[in-house]
């Protein structure tokens, strides 16, 4: 995905600016992609996961945390498709990298959150 500067959004993500968007969204996004997030932010902070994944990862959250992307986020049924689009591009760039470890925190989170059947919805 080359239209994406690294540069540009990766400055955007912080930890505290992430959650804030995880609280105001998860309910749209569905178990899947917030498991992807999740995974992607249990990989950021894992310390273990090479430098170039690392930016990528870095850039795709922080694009996802800002409203006024590609497809600003409050247009409704469009608004995250730019967002998972760009999140699953990471997510499939950094799955070699995901340890049992991070999977089930990011897991373990969702089932918190929706404790009614999250291992089935995700075939966990």
């Amino acid at each position: 995905m080359q239209f994406i500067s690294s540069k540009k959004y990766s400055k955007h993500y912080n930890p505290d600016r992430f959650w804030k968007k995880i609280e105001k969204t998860a309910s749209k996004l569905g178990k899947q992609v917030l498991y992807e997030i999740l995974s992607l932010y249990f990989l950021l902070t894992s310390g273990k996961t090479p430098l170039k994944i690392r930016i990528t990862i870095m850039t795709a959250l922080g694009y996802f945390i800002l409203p006024t992307d590609m497809i600003s986020d409050f247009i409704p049924f469009l608004g995250f498709s730019d967002d998972i689009a760009f999140l699953s591009y990471a997510f499939t760039n950094a799955q070699k990298y995901l340890t049992p470890d991070i999977k089930e925190k990011a897991s373990g989170l969702l089932r918190k959150w929706f404790p009614e059947n999250t291992a089935e919805a995700l075939n966990l």
